[in-house]
């Protein structure tokens, strides 16, 4: 995740203390703000014992994500929990996920 561009790694501003946020850097893009989930924070991953993560994602994304059973929507925020990954195969399916919310906050 730290590949992409304009991105930086972050205690995040949302979740439990010991996860680690994919934060926008400022003055990239255009997105609104209701995109991010706090700040310029986009994702960010829960502790290693979990392994989902939440994503800031269109909502043709998360229907999709919700339809095909990967993940859930968030109760509160307008985000998508998405279920942590058990092979490599479904890593590459998240790891697709994050460059999808990375697109969607950095247009």
């Amino acid at each position: 995740m730290r590949s992409l561009p304009y991105t930086y790694i972050a205690p995040t501003l949302v979740s439990v203390s010991h996860a680690r946020a994919l934060h926008l850097a400022e003055g990239i893009g255009s997105a609104p703000p209701d995109r991010f989930q706090r700040g310029r924070e986009f994702a960010h991953l829960h502790p290693h014992h979990d392994g989902s993560l939440h994503l800031s994602v269109p909502d043709h994304v998360m229907e999709h994500v919700v339809g095909v059973r990967w993940g859930v929507p968030h109760p509160v925020q307008d985000a998508l929990l998405v279920f942590g990954p058990r092979d490599r195969h479904e890593l590459e399916v998240v790891w697709h996920l994050v460059q999808l919310s990375y697109e969607w906050v950095a247009t």
